[in-house]
């Protein structure tokens, strides 16, 4: 695999698991990228390190990590049944820093957002938010708090959302949303956020007609932008749609995937800081909170400029779908 992890096909989907069925949401996701790609699934469990201690210790910890692997063992039982070849780790240590370990060869992690922790545990130092400041690969992010997600969303040509500003940092999530479009047989939606002008000075009689103007010249702009980027991400038979709304960023994201009925909203994210909200970006984290569709989250490695605006897609692309020119 390649220093940016851009694989070509899914080929391992890492899920990690507590024994929860909060956790477990995970699963369906999985299985239906499992069964479209032919991808094989890694269940991980993690278990305390044993502590030096007497035998009832050693007892103790020995009955964990069988109970672990016995529940594992009954997962991957209703995986394979349904076709899917599925494996099986029980490990030892520190959550996150094991299964992202675990997963340096995989090409997707699919994890709830909070399993046995509670819903706050995920904005304050979570499994789910430790995996994703250490892994390389995308990380799918399901919301454990939503009960009945829609999972057939995913299998019936399913949309994908790809939030972006014009910066070459956000455009590092096209190519692994278009694998995702192309495995799953959907299509992406490439959405862009508008603000709407303000005035500061000028006469009362003036402002209708110059906010008007103003907010008619950036809509063109971020049209323009995104019909570019569809054309360079054009191939196998479809081409993306564009989507330009006004408002802030997570308002228009949030809009964006109810009308078009998003599966998965695809996006870049920072990949460090020691919150939550600076771990993902401001952005990406408001659209977790708010938002009902998993969220795939992207980590460029070192090719794309968070600063840097462009009007074209990433220069990296996959096979059949990929940018031109």
């Amino acid at each position: 695999m390649s220093n940016t992890h851009e694989p070509t096909t899914l080929r391992r989907i890492v899920v990690p698991l507590d024994g929860s069925e909060l956790a477990e949401q995970a699963l369906p996701y999985a299985q239906v990228l499992a069964e479209r790609s032919g991808a094989e699934i890694l269940l991980v469990r993690v278990v305390p390190a044993e502590w030096p201690g007497g035998p009832a210790e050693a007892r103790e910890h020995l009955l964990e990590v069988q109970e672990a692997r016995s529940y594992l063992g009954e997962i991957a039982g209703r995986i394979e049944a349904r076709g899917v070849r599925a494996l099986r780790s029980v490990l030892q240590g520190v959550p996150a820093a094991r299964i992202a370990a675990e997963a340096q060869d995989a090409d997707l992690i699919v994890m709830t957002t909070h399993g046995r922790s509670g819903v706050f545990r995920f904005l304050y130092g979570s499994v789910a938010e430790g995996v994703l400041a250490r892994a390389k690969m995308p990380v799918m992010l399901v919301r454990a708090w939503i009960h009945n997600p829609d999972v057939d969303k995913l299998d019936q040509a399913p949309v994908l959302l790809v939030p972006l500003d014009g910066s070459a940092f956000a455009e590092a999530a096209i190519p692994f949303a278009a694998l995702l479009a192309d495995t799953l047989g959907g299509e992406m939606v490439l959405v862009r956020a508008v603000y709407p002008p303000t005035l500061t000075l000028a006469n009362e009689w003036m402002a209708t007609s110059y906010l008007q103007e103003e907010l008619e010249v950036r809509e063109e702009g971020a049209r323009s932008y995104l019909e570019a980027v569809a054309r360079r991400w054009s191939g196998g038979g479809r081409r993306p749609r564009t989507y330009v709304g006004v408002g802030a960023p997570v308002e228009v994201i949030d809009d964006a995937a109810r009308e078009v009925g998003a599966a998965l909203v695809v996006m870049a994210t920072h990949g460090r800081g020691a919150t939550t909200r600076l771990l993902l970006g401001s952005v990406a984290h408001s659209v977790l909170l708010r938002g009902t569709a998993p969220l795939v989250l992207i980590r460029p490695m070192g090719g794309a400029g968070e600063g840097a605006s462009t009007g074209s897609a990433a220069a990296v692309g996959e096979e059949g779908r990929h940018p031109k020119g």
